[in-house]
């Protein structure tokens, strides 16, 4: 969609390898026109795949995008190790076996799932004391790497052709690939590092939604339509229909009751976000519920009294 301050919306980019996120970020505000464009999670320059902007208003909105899960394909190599964990980096080669039993590989991968900690790597945009990693790192001094909590929903063996290995793994945010990979080659003692990798999803949104750069580049004029409403994007959210008698308190970003609500979707936990639209389907802020135990309203269908505090404003006032 477009507004009389430019467009706005989700817009969903298949990145090419060999550019930062940030290089992307700066042609799309150049061929939208505005400088109103936010990434909600960035790639490694090697990395292609999907990466999900946000322009306009919807820029309010990449924090709830940002923590979704992500699903990946790529190529580990084993029998080296890398400095920065991928092709990139010096590679050394070892002088340990690599594995010619996929099954191993199969094991070892496999002991990386469920919740659990991980060392990003020393070359990452991780802040620490105020400096990224890598800025530690390119200085030639100690890294202050810390364990960071992330979950490994799923890491396949895809196809093993010794020593690569051809992987598709889902995680959630936060979480490294390279690391993973890394990792993979210390479990089997023979070192491994990331030689591809591809983004295919985002939560809800697949790399087959998503238009590539170069297409983009050529014709500026596709970017309109490919601009998606932030209630489209948000469907991972509970929802909350608002009376239009109330819709000025939210557009103001002041609090509103249960009482306000017409009807809700998904559940209404204390504390998490819930997206709130009008009765055409329009975004018009994420609040967080609250219980309220003086409220003495009838709950609307079923739900708690709740009070419910407003995170982010999307409606123009």
């Amino acid at each position: 969609m477009t507004s009389k301050t430019g467009p706005s919306g989700i817009l969903l980019i298949d990145k090419p390898r060999g550019m930062t996120s940030y290089d992307v970020v700066a042609v799309v505000r150049r061929l939208a026109g505005t400088r109103a464009v936010g990434h909600a999670g960035t790639l490694d320059p090697m990395a292609g795949g999907l990466l999900v902007l946000c322009l306009g208003r919807a820029t309010r909105v990449a924090q709830f995008l940002s923590g979704l899960d992500k699903v990946y394909t790529g190529t580990i190599v084993l029998g080296a190790i890398s400095s920065t964990y991928d092709a990139e980096g010096d590679i050394r080669e070892q002088d340990r076996p690599v594995p010619e039993e996929e099954s191993v590989v199969r094991a070892a991968m496999a002991r990386q799932l469920g919740p659990g900690v991980q060392l990003p790597p020393p070359y990452s945009a991780v802040k620490v004391r105020g400096r990224k990693l890598y800025e530690y790192a390119r200085a030639g001094e100690p890294v202050p790497r810390k364990p960071r909590n992330v979950h490994i929903w799923r890491f396949d063996l895809i196809q093993y052709d010794p020593p690569q290995a051809r992987f598709e793994a889902r995680v959630g945010s936060g979480t490294y690939i390279r690391s993973m990979a890394h990792d993979l080659g210390l479990a089997l003692g023979c070192g491994a590092y990331l030689s591809r990798l591809r983004r295919t999803r985002v939560g809800a949104f697949g790399v087959d939604q998503a238009i590539p750069l170069a297409e983009l580049r050529a014709d500026p004029d596709l970017l309109p339509a490919r601009l998606l409403g932030v209630t489209e994007a948000l469907t991972h959210l509970p929802k909350v229909t608002i009376q239009p008698e109330a819709e000025r308190l939210v557009a103001t970003g002041r609090s509103f009751t249960t009482g306000h609500i017409l009807e809700f979707e998904g559940i209404l936990n204390p504390g998490q976000p819930v997206l709130v639209i009008d009765t055409q389907g329009r975004a018009l802020s994420i609040v967080r519920p609250e219980p309220d135990e003086q409220l003495t309203e009838t709950p609307v269908l079923g739900a708690t009294a709740m009070i419910f505090r407003p995170l982010r404003v999307l409606a123009p006032a």
